[in-house]
C-alpha cells in the first residue's frame, strides 16, 4: 500500500527589516554594535550576544559560543562544586576528626552554601546581561549580593577558630561582620539605595566589610601572637586565598591581557575569566585552610587556660 508523504514548508519572512533582525540574532556582534548598557569592557571587541527578546532567549544563548560562555560555565561549575563539598567534608573530614562538633559542620556548610550561591548569582548575572537595562542591572545586584554572602560565610568560621578561647570577642566579631554584611545587602538590593546619591554609602559598607576581615585577623594576632593564630586561622592558607583574589581583581581592573592584544582574548583568556577562576581557587584555598584550623583546634584540643 502506498502512502502519501506530506511536506510542510515553513514560510520565510520576506520583509527586509525582519530578515535583517534574524541575521543579527544569528551572529555575534562587535563592541560598537551593542547598546551602551552592555558596553562593560571596551577592550573586548567581539563575540557579543545580540540583545535578547526574553529571559528564555538569554538562557538558550548562554551555552552557545560567545565571549560570556566561559564566564557562565566556570561559575556554574564552581557553584555545583561547592554545593557538593558538604558531602566531602562530612565523610572525609568531619567524621575523621576527633572531637569535631556540630558547630564545625554548621560553619563549614554555611561557607559552602555561601560560595555556591555567590557563583550561581555570578553565572545568572552573565546569563541575563544581554536582556535589557533593567534586567542586567538586577543581575548585577545579584552578583554583588553573592559576593557579600561569600565574604560573610567565609569570615564566620575563621572568627570562630581564631577566637576559640575568647567567646566574648568571637561574638563581637561575628556581630560586627554580620551587621556590615546586612548593610551591604540592604544598600545593594533595596531600590532606595540603588540611586547614584547613595553610591558613597554603598562603597562605605563594602569597604567596612573588607576591613572587618582585616580587623579580626589583626586583633587575633595582637592578642595571641602570629604563631598561635597561624595555626588557629591557618594564616598561610588565608594568604593564599587573598593572593588569588588580589591577582584576579588586579587582572580584571587592568583589563589585562585583552587591552594588550586586541581580539586575541575575546573568547578565551580575558581578564574577567581569569578573575572567575582565581575566585574559585581562592574558595578552595580557604576550604583547605579551614580544615587545618579545625584539625588544630579539635585534634590538639588546646588548653585555653595555658
Amino acid at each position: 500500500m502506498k502512502t502519501e508523504t506530506q511536506i510542510t514548508y515553513q514560510s520565510v519572512p520576506s520583509d527586509p527589516d525582519t530578515l535583517s533582525t534574524l541575521k543579527t540574532k544569528q551572529r555575534l556582534l562587535h563592541f560598537h554594535e551593542i547598546p551602551s548598557w552592555q558596553q562593560e569592557n571596551e577592550y573586548l571587541l567581539s563575540g557579543y550576544r545580540p540583545t535578547a527578546d526574553s529571559t528564555l532567549d538569554c538562557f538558550q544563548s548562554s551555552f552557545r559560543w560567545h565571549n560570556e560562555t566561559i564566564n557562565i560555565i566556570s561559575h556554574i561549575a564552581g557553584s555545583v562544586l561547592f554545593a557538593a563539598l558538604p558531602f566531602h567534608f562530612y565523610y572525609s573530614v568531619y567524621l575523621e576528626t576527633p572531637h569535631a562538633s556540630l558547630i564545625d559542620f554548621v560553619l563549614f556548610t554555611g561557607y559552602f552554601h555561601g560560595v555556591s550561591i555567590c557563583f550561581a548569582c555570578s553565572a545568572s548575572c552573565h546569563i541575563v546581561w544581554n536582556h535589557s537595562p533593567s534586567i542586567a542591572s538586577f543581575g548585577n545586584q545579584l552578583d554583588y549580593l553573592g559576593i557579600v554572602l561569600l565574604m560573610w560565610t567565609a569570615s564566620l568560621p575563621s572568627i570562630y577558630y581564631g577566637f576559640i578561647c575568647d567567646p566574648t570577642l568571637r561574638y563581637f566579631h561575628w556581630a560586627l561582620t554580620t551587621a556590615l554584611a546586612a548593610g551591604c545587602i540592604i544598600t545593594t538590593m533595596h531600590p532606595r539605595f540603588c540611586t547614584p546619591h547613595f553610591r558613597s554609602y554603598r562603597a562605605g559598607m563594602y569597604t567596612g566589610l573588607g576591613l572587618a576581615a582585616m580587623f579580626f585577623v589583626t586583633h587575633g594576632i595582637m592578642l595571641h601572637g602570629i604563631e598561635i593564630q597561624e595555626r588557629r586561622m591557618a594564616l598561610k592558607w588565608m594568604l593564599a586565598m587573598a593572593s588569588f583574589n588580589i591577582f584576579g581583581a588586579a587582572a580584571y581592573a587592568a583589563r589585562v591581557p585583552e587591552r594588550l592584544y586586541p581580539y586575541t582574548f575575546d573568547f578565551v583568556g580575558a581578564s574577567h575569566q581569569i578573575f572567575h577562576f582565581m575566585v574559585i581557587f581562592a574558595g578552595i584555598a580557604h576550604y583547605l585552610g579551614l580544615i587545618k584550623a579545625l584539625q588544630e583546634v579539635r585534634e590538639v584540643r588546646q588548653d585555653c587556660n595555658s
